[in-house]
């Protein structure tokens, strides 16, 4: 059997491990593939891989869980410095946190689409998001939430095909009209989101191109662009986390303790009576009497915990809905509509989200719950022949 054959089979026996966990195993069957294989390393690799594998066949048959996925990573992390040293300690963080979330994914999608249902006695989503609302998000607001300001870019566009006023990019009110986030008999305002106006390309601002993006639009066609600006400050949720990794959430957490630990190093070592320090027993005791002076900070855990729930949230539920037919697009919507609803009712007046349609830009939108929270500036107004 050549090297190229031995690893194909390698990766469908790793792939093959568990059908529970078949999604993150595939994802990590793929990392290799993209990131490990070539062909100066495919001998060294497919031995570890056969081993690995060897060894994991054995425990599946007793057990097996999303731990025995991130042992396998820190392994291959062991022995890939003899075959990819160019990958560091930070690339098999992230690829640790990426088979987290999919094999999170699972849960969340179907949680999502019923947002009200519980399942064997588990709470449903919309009864867990209103705990981290509530426990949370309402109390530490300035990590969550924002006001609209002068300077943000909001960005609308219409295909009018003859010259319009600001009244035109207003939307009309309307009964039946399906969007994400607003049900048939409400009418939100959305618009594109950025905080600085910066180029796409020579033609376009990055605010354009994502309203063209998320309107679909054709090429060949007219179109006009027109910013917005707010009219009230609002109380607008955050809900594009796309733009930061899982790890950097974590990374709270991991930062707060480090910093913890030099505080509490750092007074002990200053501590006068150091030197007279004669058992392990005294050094302990200074250690808790330090401890004492520096307490954890409860809220850097809840924002560390809540924005890695919301991170993982909003990394499965965005997805492209492209659907003509009406049913199949309330379908994909309705969970949105009752997030949206809930949110109303609590004081939100209008949500950021990521954009769907090009995933290699780090696109944001925003919704309004009153159209008129934000009004159109005429001078802003400019035609583009797509």
């Amino acid at each position: 059997m050549n090297n190229s054959f031995r690893m194909l089979h390698e990766l469908e026996r790793l792939e093959n491990l568990s059908d529970e966990y078949s999604g993150a195993l595939r994802l990590l069957s793929k990392r290799i593939r993209k990131d490990f294989w070539t062909d100066k390393t495919e001998k060294k690799l497919a031995i570890v891989l056969a081993n690995l594998n060897d060894c994991y066949e054995v425990v599946a048959e007793y057990d097996f869980g999303l731990e025995y996925i991130i042992q396998y990573i820190k392994i291959l992390a062991k022995y890939a410095v003899f075959i990819k040293p160019e990958l560091k300690t930070e690339y098999y963080n992230e690829l640790i946190d990426d088979i987290q979330i999919e094999n999170a994914r699972g849960i969340i999608e179907k949680q999502w689409e019923n947002v009200l249902l519980a399942e064997d006695g588990l709470k449903s989503f919309k009864e867990i998001f209103d705990d981290i609302f509530q426990k949370c998000l309402r109390i530490h607001q300035d990590k969550f939430f924002c006001e609209l300001e002068e300077s943000d870019v909001i960005c609308r566009v219409v295909n009018d095909k003859y010259p319009i006023n600001k009244e035109r990019f207003i939307p009309w009110d309307n009964t039946d009209t399906i969007n994400r986030w607003n049900p048939p008999g409400k009418t939100y305002l959305y618009l594109s989101y950025t905080k600085v106006d910066e180029q796409y390309n020579s033609r376009l601002k990055l605010s354009e191109y994502i309203c063209l993006e998320e309107y679909r639009a054709n090429k060949g066609e007219r179109y006009y662009f027109c910013n917005f600006r707010p009219t009230k400050k609002g109380h607008i949720l955050n809900l594009s986390y796309n733009d930061n990794s899982l790890r950097t959430y974590k990374n709270m957490l991991i930062n707060h303790e480090a910093d913890l630990e030099n505080k509490i190093l750092e007074e002990v070592m200053n501590n006068s009576d150091i030197d007279k320090f004669q058992s392990k027993r005294k050094i302990k005791r200074a250690i808790k009497k330090a401890q004492k002076k520096y307490d954890v900070d409860k809220a850097i855990i809840e924002e560390s915990v809540a924005k890695q729930y919301l991170k993982m949230i909003c990394s499965c539920i965005y997805k492209k809905v492209d659907e003509i037919d009406e049913e199949k697009r309330e379908e994909a919507y309705k969970s949105f509509w009752i997030l949206a609803n809930y949110l109303e009712e609590k004081g939100v007046t209008g949500i950021i989200y990521p954009c769907t349609r090009d995933r290699k830009i780090c696109g944001k939108n925003i919704v309004l719950f009153n159209k008129y929270d934000a009004e159109p500036i005429e001078s802003t107004i400019r035609e583009f022949n797509y």
